[in-house]
């Protein structure tokens, strides 16, 4: 599943943001808080994109430099949910 750079931007400050949680609520786990969606569709969203554990762990020990926000509309994510779904889905 191919992200766009804002959506890949994103998912890595919130793969940082749950790997650093005791250190409280980052700006990525804030906007996806914010707007009620559940942690399991990001990361539905990232194991088809970032499929990659040695990605996700680099993510996950790197903070991005910039501020995150969040590149989806409602439509447009639910429709990245499903296709990250099909990917996976396809993989098994």
């Amino acid at each position: 599943m191919k992200l766009s750079r804002d959506e890949d931007l994103f998912l890595r400050h919130w793969i940082y943001d749950e790997a650093h949680y005791l250190d409280g609520v980052g700006p990525a786990k804030r906007l996806q808080v914010e707007r009620r969606v559940a942690p399991v569709e990001l990361a539905a969203i990232i194991a088809a994109s970032i499929p990659d554990p040695e990605d996700q762990k680099k993510a996950a020990t790197t903070r991005p430099a910039s501020v995150p926000s969040w590149p989806w509309s409602a439509e447009t994510f639910r429709n990245r949910v499903a296709e990250a779904h099909a990917a996976l889905g396809a993989q098994l």
